[in-house]
């Protein structure tokens, strides 16, 4: 308080009010929140490390040591430190395929959210700007395709589409729109009833303009969070494409597919199942760790009633 009263008595004094910097209360809010600091310091690590794979891995993920096969951690009975996290049934080292498959699932996960991002953004507006005849088109088919488990639908595209690289981003794109388009369609209506839009209207802004210039930079901060989520529900949805032999194609080093093939070995070779599940695990709390910070800081009613 005293801080405060002596601040408000030198500004007063000056005649002129300062405002904190929305960039510094953004940081100062994220950063009280430890578990998205958390989120974020493990997230670099899989960043570098899958920058970094080809120079930091130990081995090639595909070379295979076949006098290793299955070899256990470097801390467990029988196990080499030439092989920290252990061999997989093909004796290729699990952890360079961990740092590879980083790779392979953060640009896949990135990719799909950037695809499903753009469309979802302009149906949104759409919807918002058109109510009565697109917005009602538009949201029944957002609400019949939220009616089915998104791995179903996933996996419905990649039937009619195949396996693939390319194709598992679009249909986890496809299954990832509805939700951005009802977000960005709740948030364009709220502002739509503001003064500032009925002030552009009366000065002649046409629609496009109202849509990207007006309404769509005040609808940023709920976008964000939505895009940090949907980050990791595409990082599981890739992960459980490759899991049915759906997404990327062995022996490419991917999570999911990591997992399928060493499922037969559960009870024989932990760490062959373990580790890939585990960086699973981790990587999808962290993201929503982050997303959960990204929206306590970006939320003004949340910091009102903190």
């Amino acid at each position: 308080m005293n801080q405060l009263s002596v601040a408000d008595t030198q500004s007063s004094a000056a005649g002129t009010i300062t405002y904190p910097s929305p960039l510094r209360e953004f940081v100062v809010s994220f950063s009280n929140n430890r578990g998205a600091v958390a989120g974020i310091c493990f997230l670099v690590i899989m960043v570098l490390a899958a920058a970094l794979a080809p120079w930091l891995a130990p081995y090639d993920p595909l070379m295979q040591f076949r006098d290793h096969m299955l070899q256990p951690p470097a801390w467990q009975e029988g196990g080499s430190a030439a092989y920290l996290l252990g061999t997989d049934e093909a004796g290729r080292d699990i952890l360079s395929r961990l740092m590879h498959g980083a790779r392979l699932s953060l640009v896949i996960g990135f990719s799909a959210v950037i695809i499903t991002l753009v469309p979802g953004i302009l149906l949104g507006l759409l919807a918002a700007f058109f109510p009565n005849t697109a917005g009602r088109v538009l949201m029944r088919l957002a609400d019949i395709m939220m009616s089915l488990p998104s791995v179903l639908l996933a996996i419905a595209i990649m039937a009619v589409l195949g396996p693939g690289i390319t194709n598992a981003m679009i249909a986890i794109a496809v299954v990832g729109l509805p939700g951005y388009m009802r977000i960005v369609r709740a948030s364009a209506m709220s502002e739509l009833s503001k003064d500032y839009v009925m002030a552009s209207r009366v000065t002649g802004a046409g629609v496009l303009r109202l849509m990207f210039i007006a309404v769509l930079p005040n609808c940023m901060a709920p976008l964000i969070v939505q895009a940090t989520l949907g980050f990791s529900s595409a990082i599981l949805d890739i992960a459980a494409l490759g899991f049915l032999g759906l997404g990327v194609q062995p022996p490419a080093p991917e999570w999911g597919t990591m997992l399928a093939t060493a499922r037969d070995y559960i009870t024989s070779a932990w760490w062959v199942v373990t580790f890939p599940g585990l960086t699973i695990l981790l990587t999808v709390l962290a993201i929503n760790l982050v997303g959960d910070g990204l929206r306590d800081a970006l939320d003004p009613k949340l910091k009102r009633a903190a």
